[in-house]
């Protein structure tokens, strides 16, 4: 059987280790080369791995320009692997017998964006989901799913850790399948579909009238390789690196203070329970007993209003 493989990820990668472990012909790897990797999630570059091995290799950054190069390539089947473009109806129906897309959730449920953040937020179990490509993202039949379970101790690393693990499993039952021309699918059925919505990196804004679950999950969510959760402090902008809720201690106080400091965690009011969260230490030395996290925006406002008269008077003075 002729396969092609789309990446730039980590997940690609796993893929495309399988694909020749199981010993596929591989005709052609598309590779994601972006001019900068650093917002690139995972990025991993599969190039060395094709020279290696004499796989032919075409580095892009917009698929959907390669268009009659893949369809000159006579595959089999195409996978999709770890890429966030919607690939055309003339790359998914280029290869004879299917193209393969990949979700880290356990479709129906989860499709849409960012899955790995919600899979932590909302600590719901999540699974490697090979399924075929059709013109309606993440819909189509299913061809492997291997699940995982996902804990309230789980952060965004841990869960990715966990996909690529089932991600094997997956690729174990699927490629045997691809290299005989057959594949088992099962109909994803849609009135038990769910979504997630697109995640952008100021979501990781902590809100500290939220209750310390909340709070905690935000941060899990947002974690490495996320950009990361954060919050205020006078005019700093402060990373929170993890967290944890305290259920013993017996203290109160004002949501977004701080209540007391133990090395490089502080413990922090919330509008519902306390919570530490750990920053760096250059961060946490410019916070104390009291400090307040976030800012009150009337308080804010009248500052920034008194600001501004004081201001007025003084351009008044020198025109």
């Amino acid at each position: 059987m002729r396969v092609g493989l789309i990446g730039g990820v980590k997940s690609s990668a796993i893929t495309l280790h399988k694909l020749y472990e199981h010993g596929l012909d591989i005709v052609e790897v598309f590779g994601y080369k972006p001019k900068n990797t650093e917002f690139v999630s995972g990025h991993s570059d599969l190039e060395p791995f094709c020279l290696k091995n004499s796989i032919n290799f075409t580095p892009f950054i917009k698929i959907n320009e390669h268009v009659e190069k893949i369809q000159s390539l006579n595959l089999d089947f195409l996978l999709v692997v770890g890429i966030s473009q919607l690939v055309s109806d003339n790359i998914i129906n280029a290869p004879k017998l299917g193209a393969i897309g990949f979700h880290p959730s356990k479709l129906p449920k989860g499709r849409g964006r960012a899955p790995i953040a919600w899979l932590v937020n909302e600590v719901e179990e999540g699974a490697a989901t090979f399924f075929m490509l059709e013109n309606v993202a993440d819909a189509g039949a299913i061809v492997s799913q291997k699940c995982f379970e996902v804990t309230s101790e789980d952060n965004a690393r841990s869960v990715e850790s966990k996909v690529y693990v089932a991600m094997d499993s997956a690729l174990d039952y699927l490629l045997p399948q691809l290299a005989n021309g057959e594949l088992n699918s099962v109909d994803q059925n849609d009135l038990m579909a769910t979504e997630f919505g697109v995640r952008k990196p100021e979501d990781g804004l902590i809100d500290w009238s939220y209750s310390a679950y909340d709070i905690n999950r935000t941060i899990k969510a947002a974690s490495a390789p996320h950009p990361g959760a954060f919050t205020y402090f006078e005019s700093r902008r402060i990373a929170v690196q993890m967290s944890r809720i305290e259920n013993n201690l017996k203290i109160k106080g004002i949501q977004g203070r701080i209540l007391r400091i133990d090395e490089n965690e502080a413990l922090v009011q919330t509008g519902n329970g306390l919570i530490w969260v750990s920053v760096t230490c250059d961060d946490i030395g410019k916070l104390k007993v009291g400090s307040l996290l976030g800012y009150k925006v009337d308080f804010e406002i009248y500052e920034l209003k008194k600001q501004i008269k004081d201001l007025q008077k003084l351009i008044g003075k020198i025109l």
